[in-house]
């Protein structure tokens, strides 16, 4: 055996307790799971130890998140100015306030959403991700949230009440489209009638009461047509010109005549009379 070769095969190689401590900490770092779309893997950050290069620890309710200067105060100019008033000395910790809409696993969601390879905004977790960027003027990842509700999700009450609660604007408006097609009993009728605020409820159904004019105008100018066309129909039988050809010199239709389409002209005239003689055919 040559000294090259034996040289080589002494080298120690890495042991299996080692190789697991390894895959350990690098599983503390990111998290790998399955991407429903692309039928593949995805590995996002865990955010739970120091990694790449990270200089900025987020402290929610006594659980830390290792993140970035840079990255986060992009995001957010209140984690920017707070990041700002950190003493220069030591390691930087932002110590934010809990909440009931601001939970740490919720967090989390929103630093793999910001972070490549950025998790997607679906409707498990869009909610929750517009609560936390209202909560810290995270205006970029708002204006995405809206965008998936507005094109993905349904409108309803229960949307609307959440627009009006988060301050979403463009789907407030599009939800009060929406729900303006319900009338006042079945608004009423829903659990989130009473969360709507009156401002919104007014605006609502002023939305509504614009549709209503709207069709009754169409309504309007439909029966004046129609009514139109029935007087003419009507009028028209007393006029040669509605006569056959052979009794057109007369100008009289005969009944007796085939040609004349008496039993035609009588239902006719039934329907015409019924017409004009309706109330709700004449405008004011």
């Amino acid at each position: 055996m040559m000294a090259g070769d034996q040289q080589e095969s002494e080298t120690p190689s890495e042991t299996p307790a080692a190789a697991v401590v390894k895959t350990a900490a690098v599983d503390e770092v990111v998290k790998t799971v399955v991407d429903p779309e692309h039928d593949s893997l995805i590995t996002y950050p865990t955010f739970e130890k120091p990694w790449d290069f990270s200089d900025l620890i987020l402290n929610l309710d006594d659980r830390k998140f290792h993140v970035h200067k840079a990255v986060v105060s992009m995001w957010s100019p209140i984690l920017k100015h707070q990041i700002l008033q950190l003493k220069s000395s030591g390691e930087p910790e932002v110590i934010l306030e809990p909440s009931e809409k601001l939970k740490p696993e919720d967090f989390v969601e929103m630093l793999q959403t910001i972070y490549p390879p950025n998790k997607p905004i679906n409707e498990a977790n869009c909610e929750k991700l517009v609560t936390i960027a209202n909560a810290f003027n995270m205006f970029e990842l708002l204006r995405r949230c809206e965008k998936y509700l507005i094109n993905e999700m349904t409108p309803s009450l229960k949307l609307l009440v959440f627009a009006q609660e988060e301050h979403l604007s463009k789907l407030l408006q599009k939800c009060t489209k929406y729900c303006s097609r319900m009338n006042l009993e079945e608004l009423k009728k829903s659990s989130f009638y009473t969360d709507i605020s009156p401002a919104n409820l007014c605006n609502l159904l002023e939305v509504r009461c614009l549709k209503m004019e709207q069709k009754l105008k169409k309504s309007e100018i439909r029966s004046w047509e129609l009514s139109c066309t029935l007087r003419a129909i009507h009028e028209s039988w007393g006029r040669k010109e509605g006569a056959c050809v052979q009794h057109r010199n007369n100008g009289m239709h005969q009944e007796n005549c085939n040609e004349c389409l008496h039993a035609i002209r009588r239902q006719i005239g039934k329907l015409c009379e019924l017409a004009l003689n309706n109330p709700s055919d004449h405008s004011d």
